[in-house]
C-alpha cells in the first residue's frame, strides 16, 4: 500500500476533501478542460471512499458501544 495508508479515516477524508478544493479551484493549472475534468471526476472519487470510510468507521464504533 502507499504511506496513506497509515492515516486515519478522518485524516484521508481532511486531505481529500482539500485535495478536491485543490483540483477544482486550480483548472487553469491543467493542459486542457478534459485533463482538469479527469483530475476533478478522480479527486472527487477518492472522496467519496474517503466519507465512505468514515461512515463505516462511525457505525462501527456505534455498534460497539452498543
Amino acid at each position: 500500500m502507499t504511506e496513506l495508508s497509515s492515516m486515519t479515516a478522518a485524516e484521508e477524508l481532511e486531505r481529500a476533501r482539500d485535495d478536491y478544493l485543490a483540483v477544482s479551484r486550480g483548472a487553469h493549472l491543467y493542459a486542457s478542460p478534459q485533463d482538469h475534468e479527469e483530475a476533478e471526476r478522480r479527486a472527487w472519487e477518492r472522496l467519496e471512499v474517503a466519507l465512505a470510510a468514515v461512515a463505516e468507521e462511525a457505525e462501527r464504533e456505534a455498534a460497539g458501544s452498543a
